[in-house]
């Protein structure tokens, strides 16, 4: 059975009245429905050796005047976090630290993640990377990147009819 066959299967059938054409695209829409709940987190961990890491969400902004890179990072304080700028871009380095007392004999079940990560924000040209700031408040990192005055914002190019 091929993965069109399976999918099909796992479908339900309410749209029988439609044409082939709209079949196939709510057969699409359905799965894409589907992918997206079994893959909610799965930005946020990945797998190496069958251990669960966790990657901190990232959010990039821009203003006219800086640009600004947030992670969420609860529970971790400036100690636990290291940034450093390299050719790739922002690298946000941390480790969450699982608590390793007694009273966790008793847990049931645990979905936190623990241990360290590597997270690299890639970051445009144009910044003045000299003046960057970054601070933790309440589990968020925020970095702000100041533009650099005169910076080009780039330019449109016109596409020319073929001769």
């Amino acid at each position: 059975m091929g993965i069109v066959d399976r999918i099909t299967s796992m479908t339900p059938r309410r749209r029988e009245h439609l044409e082939p054409r709209s079949q196939v695209q709510a057969l699409r829409d359905e799965f894409d429905h589907w992918l997206q709940g079994v893959s909610q987190d799965w930005g946020r961990m990945t797998s190496r050796a069958g251990n669960w890491r966790w990657l901190p969400a990232t959010d990039v902004h821009e203003n006219d005047h800086e640009l600004i890179v947030t992670a969420e990072v609860p529970g971790l304080e400036r100690e636990d976090l290291k940034l450093t700028l390299a050719p790739e871009g922002l690298v946000i380095r941390g480790e969450r630290h699982e608590e390793k007392e007694d009273r966790r004999r008793g847990v049931l079940m645990s979905e936190l993640h623990y241990g360290s990560f590597v997270r690299t924000v890639p970051l445009p040209s144009g910044l003045d990377l000299d003046a960057a700031e970054a601070r933790v408040e309440k589990g968020v990192l925020t970095v702000r990147f100041p533009k650099k005055a005169g910076a080009t914002k780039g330019r449109r190019i016109p596409i020319k009819e073929a001769s």
